[in-house]
C-alpha cells in the first residue's frame, strides 16, 4: 500500500458520515440544548447553532465535541443588558439541566443532572454587534478585554473554504497521538497558512510540507484570526510554548516519514477510532536516557546532616521569550538556552560544583558524551549568586541531565539530584541519532 493510499484510508475510517451514530448523537445533544435555552429564556429569542468542528466539517472521530451557539440579536435584552448578564442568564438556564465549568469565553458542560455527556461540549452565548448579525460580542471571563468580537460564518468560510479539509483531519489525528496540547483552531489556520502556496495536490505531499514548515520556520510563522485580524490577539495560543511543541513533534514526524513508518503516526488501519495508544508518538514519551556508563561518581566524603540544595531552570526561546522547565518536561528544540539556578539552605561559605551529563546517539556521535567531570563554578557579573547559576545550550537529540553539588569544608553537604532535560534537534543529517527507531 502506498502512502496516498494509507492516508486515504485514514480519513476514510476518520470520517463521521451524516448517517452515524456519531452524527446522530451530536445533533441530539445540540437539539436538547437548543430546547432548554428556549424553554429556559422566555424573555429572548436566541439563535442557536452548530459551530466548532462540526460546522467546519472538520470532524473527527478519533477525538470530538459539540460547539453550541447561542447568539442574541443586538437590541434584544430579554436575557440581560450586558454581555456578562447574557452569560449568567445562559448559564443559569444550562445549569437546570446539566453540570457546568466556566471557560474564557464559553460554558463547558461536564455533565448531565440526569447521566453522563458522550463527549464534551461548549456553549458559547453572545450578542450581535448590529442588524447584520454577522460580527458577534462575546463576553470574556477572564483576560485583558471583557469582551471579544468574532465571527461565526467567516470562521467556518476560511476553514470550509481552504481546500485543506483533509489535511486538517489528519493533522488533529497526529495531534492526538504526538500529545501536543494546542487549540485546534490555531493548528486549523496553520495547516492553511503552511499550504497557501503549495501546489501538489497529493495528501503525502501536503502533509510532509506542513511538517517541514513547522521543523524548519517554526519561528517566522505567523497566523491571525479571520474574524477579526487586528482585534484578536493570537499570541497566547501559539506562542513558544506551543511552537516548540509543534516543531518537536514535526521533527519527530518527518523522521518517521523517512522510515515510511505511517502506521506510528496515525494508528494500524482498522482499529480503534478513538486510539488507545494516544502520545504513542510523542517527543516526550520516545526520548529514553541513554547509556550513562560514562559518567564519573563523585568522590567527595559525605557529610551527615539535613541540608538540601534544589534546582529551577528557565529556558530563553529563539524568538526571545522566557519559560519556567520543570524537570523531565516537554522537549525543547536545539537553540533554546537553558539558566540553572540552584537554591540551598547550606550556610555559607561553600563551594558549589555542577555536573553536566549528555547522553545519547546524537551527542555520542559528536563526541559529546558530557558527564566525566565536575564544574567549578564562575561567578557571573549579571548574576550576584555567587556560582549559583549554571548555564547551557541546547544541542542534542536526547535525554540529559544537570546536577548541582554543594561542598563546604572538602564534604558534600548536599546534592540536588538530577534535573532532566529533553531535547529535540532539528538538523537531521545523521539519521543514528533517532531514539525512536525501531
Amino acid at each position: 500500500m502506498t502512502a496516498e493510499e494509507f492516508l486515504r484510508q485514514v480519513l476514510d475510517e476518520q470520517t463521521v458520515d451524516d448517517d452515524s451514530q456519531e452524527h446522530a448523537d451530536l445533533i441530539a445533544e445540540h437539539d436538547r440544548i437548543a430546547n432548554l435555552l428556549m424553554r429556559q429564556l422566555t424573555e429572548s429569542s436566541p439563535s442557536i447553532e452548530t459551530g466548532g468542528s462540526f460546522a467546519k466539517g472538520t470532524i473527527v472521530r478519533a477525538s470530538y465535541d459539540l460547539d453550541s451557539i447561542c447568539y442574541f440579536d443586538n437590541d434584544d435584552n430579554g436575557a440581560g443588558e450586558t454581555l456578562k448578564e447574557i452569560r449568567e442568564a445562559v448559564e443559569n438556564a444550562l445549569s437546570t439541566e446539566y453540570l457546568i465549568d466556566g471557560k474564557r469565553s464559553a460554558i463547558k458542560l461536564v455533565g448531565r443532572l440526569d447521566g453522563d455527556l458522550r463527549f464534551p461540549v461548549d456553549v458559547v452565548p453572545g450578542r450581535y454587534v448590529d442588524e447584520s448579525r454577522t460580527d458577534v460580542f462575546l463576553h470574556q471571563a477572564e483576560g485583558e478585554k471583557e469582551r471579544l468580537k468574532t465571527n461565526l460564518k467567516k470562521h467556518i468560510q476560511h476553514i470550509s473554504g481552504s481546500g485543506q479539509i483533509d489535511i486538517i483531519k489528519l493533522v488533529k489525528v497526529w495531534k492526538l497521538r504526538s500529545d501536543i496540547e494546542i487549540k485546534t483552531f490555531v493548528l486549523e489556520l496553520l495547516v492553511i497558512e503552511c499550504l497557501k502556496d503549495f501546489e501538489s495536490k497529493t495528501l503525502r505531499d501536503r502533509i510532509i510540507e506542513f511538517w517541514r514548515a513547522l521543523r524548519d520556520d517554526i519561528d517566522s510563522l505567523s497566523i491571525e484570526d479571520p474574524a477579526n485580524p487586528t482585534g484578536n490577539d493570537l499570541s497566547d495560543a501559539f506562542g513558544d510554548t506551543q511552537r516548540e511543541a509543534l516543531s518537536s513533534a514535526a521533527t519527530i514526524a518527518l523522521d518517521l516519514v523517512d522510515e515510511e513508518d505511517w502506521a506510528a503516526l496515525f494508528g494500524e488501519l482498522g482499529t480503534e477510532s478513538v486510539p488507545a495508544d494516544r502520545a504513542v508518538v510523542s517527543a516526550r514519551a520516545l526520548l529514553a536516557l541513554g547509556d550513562t556508563s560514562h559518567v564519573k561518581q563523585h568522590d567527595w566524603p559525605v557529610h551527615r546532616g539535613h541540608h538540601r540544595v534544589e534546582v529551577a531552570c528557565t529556558c530563553s526561546t529563539r524568538r526571545g521569550g522566557r519559560k519556567q522547565l520543570k524537570s523531565d518536561g516537554f522537549p525543547v528544540t536545539d537553540g533554546t538556552r537553558f539558566r540553572f539556578e540552584a537554591l540551598t539552605d547550606v550556610p555559607p561559605p561553600f563551594e558549589v560544583r555542577w555536573q553536566v551529563v549528555n547522553t545519547g546517539a546524537h551527542a555520542r556521535d559528536q563526541n559529546c558524551l558530557r558527564g566525566r567531570e565536575f564544574i567549578e563554578a564562575k561567578t557571573d557579573p549579571g548574576d550576584p549568586q555567587n556560582g549559583l547559576v549554571h548555564r547551557e545550550l541546547a544541542e542534542y537529540t536526547g535525554k540529559h541531565w544537570v546536577e548541582c553539588f554543594i561542598i563546604k569544608n572538602g564534604a558534600l553537604w548536599a546534592r540536588s539530584g538530577r534535573f532532566l532535560v529533553n531535547i529535540i534537534s532539528r538538523k537531521r543529517r545523521h539519521t543514528r541519532w533517532r531514539p525512536w527507531r525501531r
